[in-house]
């Protein structure tokens, strides 16, 4: 018992760390990417959507949205490693976005290890259904949702579109999923993680101090079950893919261990269940593109993707534009 309690503790310091590192460095990007946003954006901030605990989101609009008729909405979870980040990190980059016309909804979620899994999507299933019931009040087409998140939000929303698409996985889950699949027209996801389990064993031997915080992050989000690959495939989206899941946009960068690891073997189990992938890698750029590269708008490599991120999006809400 004192071994495990230990481990728990070290677990608990070691994250602290990792969550300081990363904070600082979200808190460098979300500036860099502020310089970049547009000034006519309507912007709702910290609104409660769960009482217990206590959740807040913000929603990003076009200055004329009340002008428009119901607009497609881009439900966006903030990476962190499950245990840092902000729904604000990239508040430039939702500016961006709503000015081309669309809904974004930014949402706060618990970090690990406070809070393991199935915590964090649990909350995002609450803030759907919250979205879902004042979609009027807030202008928004509940019809047309895209579930969008970086680094470990792309782990978490591409995990809840598995619950949602495969009712035997969200059965296996024990998680009843609040929305109807049909809402949801798209996925987008940057630099995820989609196989726990290859997770922990493909972080790079070489590169010591990726290994420690790959390990250490897993740790926090599972409850210290990091060594269980059963428990780690279990929550695993791609184990559950089937030809229900919904068209994906997937991104990775070239200089993103993460890019051959997860995303790629990602993009070949959802080819192989003839789900509709956009994917956007970029092998022979001579850009140096590193983790959550989509956010460093002052590359070509990270302008160009979010223009095919607006092109998927008309792509698949056009029946609604």
């Amino acid at each position: 018992m004192a071994i495990s309690s230990s481990g728990c503790q070290n677990t608990q310091s070691n994250t602290k760390i990792i969550a300081r590192i990363f904070n600082t460095s979200t808190n460098i990007q979300k500036k860099i990417i502020d310089q970049y946003a547009p000034a006519d954006v309507r912007v709702q901030r910290n609104i409660k959507y769960m009482q217990d605990p206590a959740l807040i989101l913000d929603i990003y609009q076009p200055q004329n949205i009340q002008q428009l008729k119901p607009r497609p909405t881009i439900f966006w979870v903030h990476g962190g490693g499950w245990v840092s980040g902000s729904k604000e990190h990239a508040r430039g980059y939702f500016k961006l976005l709503a000015a081309q016309g669309y809904n974004v909804v930014a949402v706060q979620y618990q970090f690990a290890p406070q809070a393991t899994y199935p915590h964090q999507l649990l909350q995002i299933n609450q803030a759907l259904k919250f979205i879902t019931e004042h979609a009027r009040d807030y202008h928004i087409n509940a019809q047309q949702l895209y579930l969008a998140g970086d680094s470990a939000g792309a782990n978490l929303v591409s995990h809840y579109a598995a619950l949602l698409s495969n009712p035997a996985f969200a059965q296996q889950s024990k998680i009843v999923p609040s929305i109807q699949p049909a809402q949801i027209k798209g996925l987008i996801l940057h630099c995820g993680i989609y196989d726990m389990n290859a997770f922990v064993d493909t972080a790079p031997d070489e590169l010591k101090l990726i290994e420690w915080g790959v390990v250490n992050l897993v740790q926090s989000y599972t409850g210290n079950k990091k060594n269980d690959a059963d428990f780690l495939k279990s929550i695993s989206p791609i184990q559950y893919i089937t030809r229900h899941y919904p068209p994906v946009l997937i991104s990775g960068g070239n200089q993103d261990f993460l890019t051959e690891t997860q995303s790629m073997p990602f993009v070949n189990a959802l080819l192989k269940q003839d789900v509709e992938v956009t994917d956007i890698f970029y092998p022979n750029s001579k850009e140096f593109l590193v983790h959550e590269y989509q956010f460093m708008l002052s590359k070509k490599a990270s302008q160009q993707t979010f223009q095919q991120t607006v092109e998927f999006i008309k792509t698949y809400s056009a029946s609604a534009l």
